[in-house]
């Protein structure tokens, strides 16, 4: 389960980072917009993604962990034309947007999407351990964009050669996206597990108490379940 975090949580630092790091550069040596226009574009992308984590990760409670993951990595595939192609501020900013939207949509299932699957007892260091090698590992992302599209020139808008950050960060959104579909669709889910039922790491308790609920493990293990518990008390 480690490994499999540690792989998941690596597609998923190349995508935020490959999607957003180079994106105001691109807008203004590709696009050739002043600074003002690229931060306006910038802030409006970065709105995106704190609209599109939160909406999306409330919905995966209802369509599950995975398939909110799997949906908005193929969308944001889908937008990477609309996000790349466009020439003007207002288009970009849209487009950005609605990147981001998705992009950040699927991280917002990323926290309790960990901590669902961590072994209970460890779930307070699990998912920081996870996420921060896989981060580790995708460190290097905004230099590799940099370095291939500094490599590679384009036709600009005024006719002169131009780095190609479009068709890198396109391209490399592209596979990391479908990476990440495919990993999640392939993976575990665990929605709705019950942290309250499991004690401590390295200890036995065999009546731990859900202070909320008040409910016990033990009332759990005489056969109801913890939703019928709550109901009788």
């Amino acid at each position: 389960m480690v490994v499999y975090c540690i792989v998941l949580m690596t597609w998923f630092n190349y995508f935020s980072h490959t999607s957003q790091d180079s994106y105001t550069t691109f807008m203004r040596e590709e696009k050739e917009l002043d600074n003002a226009g690229a931060s306006r574009a910038s802030i409006l992308m970065k709105t995106g993604a704190c609209v599109g984590g939160t909406i999306i990760g409330y919905l995966s409670q209802f369509v599950g962990r995975r398939r909110a993951i799997v949906l908005s990595a193929l969308i944001s595939a889908i937008m990477i034309p609309a996000w790349i192609l466009p020439k003007t501020e207002r288009s970009l900013s849209a487009s950005g947007f609605f990147m981001q939207f998705f992009v950040q949509g699927a991280w917002g299932v990323i926290p309790i999407h960990l901590n669902e699957l961590s072994p209970p007892a460890f779930r307070s260091s699990f998912p920081g351990v996870t996420y921060q090698i896989g981060n580790m590992i995708s460190s290097p992302s905004a230099q590799i964009v940099n370095a291939v599209a500094e490599s590679h020139k384009i036709v600009g808008p005024d006719g002169e050669m131009v780095s190609a950050y479009g068709a890198t960060m396109a391209v490399a959104t592209a596979i990391i996206a479908l990476g990440i579909a495919v990993t999640a669709a392939f993976g575990p889910e665990k929605r709705g597990r019950h942290f309250e039922l499991v004690g401590p790491a390295g200890t036995e308790v065999e009546n731990i108490k859900d202070i909320e609920a008040g409910v016990t493990m033990q009332e759990i293990r005489d056969g109801k379940t913890l939703e019928e518990q709550i109901e009788k008390k």
